[in-house]
């Protein structure tokens, strides 16, 4: 009795869908889902019997209203197939009907929420939140990647399925760079378009996806040894000289470099207020809040910064002829070509970052004062721009060799197995 009114219950909440000359009408929404298929990545639809038959049963929107209606399609008979078979076969019925196609969902649903309608939101009100290199980047990939593939649909129709699909896309894609070399974008490219995607979408569309995303290899930065620091300087004139020498000694980064004043500089205590940044010829904050910070510098820093300054008071520290401050890539461009008389390796100018961390770090320097020095946030950040080379390498390892302590060697039992130090002076047996 229970399981006849159940019955009769679902009946009556899903009123007949057919009138009596077998035609479709409209009819109010399933409450227990979505409004629209344009809320729905797809489905599959539901497989019934009836008699000796298999029907399956769908959804079908109600081109320009907020309404859909159940359909009903014959599939075959019950002895000619399975359930299981029957639900393969409606799904292929619907993917030929095209119901989750993008294109399908587009047109079903006006009134809902696309991407790019979200994106245009996010881009005036959230963007403008970040730093302006930051607004650069995103807005790039913005722009050249997310708003042409995502652009026209709803955001409920961006599914992880549909996003890995963009993942392994833009693994596969090649760009040209202007002398026409061919090049794929790098996973880290790749993770930062997919995470600007997700800060538009919003964590309560994206924390259900389950995506996997191209591994970053591990490939050491570029970075600048002391000797190599020492030969660039030296190489360097006029005031290339002592920018150079300033990145160097400090190891601040270019743009805060480029947007030092005169007042920011105590040369009688041997110190450097960092207190912004330049980028694109416009000054503004520095990176971080541990950006803003005071820099102890050498003497010798301090006599090549007094003559270059030469009794000046005010004004940029360094600055083109027009008194308007440096651009990176022209500076880069500099640095460029001293790097080739030198016949050294090509590299940019956060190499005299890297540097200067791992001169601080390689001699004893504590922690908390090379990441107070560098501007770093954690430790962690900081470590990564540690760098050591081979020969203090090498170094460490005779210091701290197990066998160098002593005469230990000859402490060592004779046996079979004992390892055969040779003649080595260190190593050698008592006779």
């Amino acid at each position: 009795m229970g399981r006849r009114a159940n019955e009769k219950q679902c009946s009556c909440a899903e009123p007949s869908l057919e009138n009596s000359s077998g035609i479709l009408t409209a009819t109010t929404p399933n409450r227990k889902r979505k409004k629209s298929m344009s809320f729905r990545s797809g489905q599959s639809g539901t497989v019934v019997r009836k008699g000796q038959m298999w029907h399956g049963r769908y959804y079908v929107d109600v081109l320009g209203t907020d309404q859909r209606r159940k359909a009903s399609v014959p599939i075959g008979s019950v002895l000619t197939m399975n359930k299981t078979k029957a639900k393969r076969e409606l799904r292929t019925i619907l993917e030929k009907m095209g119901l989750n196609e993008d294109s399908h969902l587009e047109r079903m649903d006006t009134a809902a929420k696309t991407f790019a309608a979200e994106a245009a939101w996010w881009k005036e009100n959230r963007l403008l939140m970040f730093k302006p290199s930051c607004q650069e980047t995103m807005g790039s990939h913005l722009e050249k990647y997310l708003l042409p593939r995502f652009g026209s649909l709803p955001i409920a129709a961006i599914d992880g399925r549909r996003v890995q699909e963009f993942i392994t896309d833009l693994s596969r894609m090649e760009y040209k760079w202007p002398k026409g070399v061919k090049r794929r974008l790098s996973p880290k490219t790749i993770r930062n378009i997919v995470g600007v995607l997700k800060l538009i979408v919003g964590e309560r569309v994206w924390r259900d996806w389950e995506l996997r995303l191209p591994e970053i290899p591990i490939k050491e930065q570029r970075w600048f040894s002391p000797d190599e620091m020492l030969r660039i300087v030296n190489a360097a004139t006029g005031q290339w000289k002592v920018l150079f020498a300033t990145l160097a000694s400090t190891g601040m980064r270019c743009g805060e470099a480029f947007g030092l004043h005169v007042d920011d500089l105590d040369l009688k205590a041997g110190k450097i207020d960092i207190r912004r940044s330049v980028r694109d010829g416009e000054e503004g904050s520095v990176k971080t809040k541990r950006g803003y910070r005071t820099v102890t510098i050498d003497p010798v820093l301090v006599e090549m910064l007094t003559k270059h300054l030469n009794d000046r008071t005010s004004g940029r520290v360094f600055q083109t002829n027009r008194g308007t401050p440096h651009s990176r890539n022209n500076v880069r461009r500099k640095l460029i070509q001293i790097l080739k008389a030198l016949n050294l390796p090509p590299a940019g100018l956060h190499a005299f970052r890297h540097g200067r961390v791992s001169v601080l770090r390689v001699n004893g320097v504590p922690d908390d004062l090379v990441t107070e020095w560098v501007g770093h946030s954690n430790l962690k950040t900081t470590s990564l721009y540690t760098h050591f080379q081979d020969n203090f390498r090498q170094r460490i390892a005779r210091e701290v060799a197990l066998f160098a302590q002593g005469n230990l060697a000859s402490q060592l039992p004779d046996s079979p197995n004992s390892p055969n130090f040779g003649s080595f002076a260190p190593f050698a047996r008592a006779a």
